[in-house]
């Protein structure tokens, strides 16, 4: 026999015995993997049962090492750390339930209450909701959450965008509309203590520092409010808000706060100096054209404040200080009769501003202030809001 048959051999030989180990060596490494995860699985259960957390956790850590597609490892991983108040680890756990699974929706529902309540990290919470809604845009409480969470961070843009959203999908709940008149003058009794509270969670966080900062600016009450880091601040305090403007130059919240104020008190220069510092997605504020509405008037350019006015508008009808401003600039042009319905209207939503300032809360709205809310609608153009109106009442 030459060489290279002695090699063809072995070589057959070689196959012959890999052939051999895959026959049983497989299945048999195949049933022992399924025998761990049964193991694995009863263990968990038992512990579970017995209410012996800690070792429930260790054996559901171990399942879902072995098995990280079950869902239900996850599930039963999240409710040993549920026991043991291990808030982070449940939502963690619980983010790791497959999109695919038929309870995803309810998990990933509290996943967002824990991260809300326990742990206070809304940011994350909104990123739950968002996840929520690519699997089902319908689902009521995401829509609710992330309405609610972008009013509390005094995001207006985002909190509406939400509403108009929900709105041709059914999925609004009633106060959406009270949110969408109060838009641009969002504020809260309990924003400061709240936003405080997050921001622990979350420091450093740019919407977080911003919407504590405009809550202690606005706010009336003496009493003191403990900032992380031990400063102690009270009601009206400009400080938090002045610092915000220095580190966050292009924050629209910041910039519209302090041009509010500027423009109340006709500084123009410094007026014209903010309007330049905003960033390129300020075109899309209404809040920002009012603005230069008002500058434009306070200068006597009335033409294109007219049409700042009607760009305002456009973006939100709802803004009662638009109306009276574009009223104004009406009466000074001559163009009474319009002027006339302006004021008007302008009035009609600076009542309804009044009204709904004093509910408690937003869910208190009544079906007689909804109606009203949805006549108003009408008239301010907005067609698609009077509908869903009509339709919930």
């Amino acid at each position: 026999m030459d060489h290279k048959e002695k090699v063809t051999d072995r070589t057959l030989r070689l196959l012959l015995i890999l052939v051999f180990v895959g026959i049983f060596f497989f299945p048999l490494l195949s049933w022992w993997n399924q025998r761990q995860l049964r193991t694995f699985k009863e263990n968990t259960r038992l512990y579970l049962q017995n209410q012996d957390w800690k070792a429930a956790e260790q054996a559901a850590l171990n399942w879902t090492e072995r098995e990280p597609q079950n869902s239900d490892a996850w599930l039963d991983l999240a409710e040993a750390y549920r026991q043991q108040q291990q808030y982070a680890a449940m939502a963690e756990a619980l983010g790791q339930v497959s999109d695919s699974d038929p309870r995803v929706l309810k998990m990933l529902a509290m996943q967002v209450d824990v991260l809300l309540t326990e742990l206070q990290k809304p940011i994350q919470a909104m990123e739950t909701c968002e996840r929520i809604l690519k699997i089902d845009p319908q689902v009521a409480l995401a829509r609710q959450r992330l309405i609610y969470i972008n009013a509390m961070l005094l995001r207006p843009l985002a909190m509406v965008e939400q509403i108009r959203e929900a709105i041709p999908l059914k999925c609004e709940p009633p106060e959406a509309y009270v949110y969408l008149l109060l838009a641009d003058s969002l504020n809260f009794s309990n924003g400061a203590p709240l936003v405080n509270g997050w921001l622990k969670g979350d420091p450093g966080n740019e919407d977080l520092e911003v919407a504590l900062a405009i809550y202690v600016a606005r706010s009336k009450s003496s009493q003191s409010l403990k900032l992380q880091g031990g400063q102690v601040v009270s009601g009206g305090d400009q400080s938090l808000v002045t610092a915000c403007l220095e580190k966050y130059p292009q924050n629209r919240e910041v910039l519209a706060y302090f041009l509010e104020q500027t423009l109340e008190e006709a500084d123009l220069k410094r007026a014209a100096s903010l309007l330049e510092q905003a960033p390129p997605e300020a075109e899309a504020d209404n809040r920002f054209w009012r603005f230069r509405g008002r500058l434009l008037a306070l200068k006597n350019q009335l033409a294109p404040a007219e049409a700042s006015y009607r760009q305002a508008l456009q973006r939100n009808p709802y803004n009662w200080k638009s109306r009276l401003g574009l009223a104004e600039v009406l009466r000074r042009t001559g163009e009474t009769e319009e002027a006339e319905k302006q004021a008007q209207l302008g009035a009609q939503g600076k009542e309804f501003f009044r009204q709904l300032m004093e509910l408690d809360s937003p869910s208190q709205i009544t079906a007689d202030l909804l109606e009203q809310i949805a006549d108003y609608a009408l008239e301010c153009g907005d067609q698609q809001t009077y509908d869903a109106i009509q339709g919930r009442l």
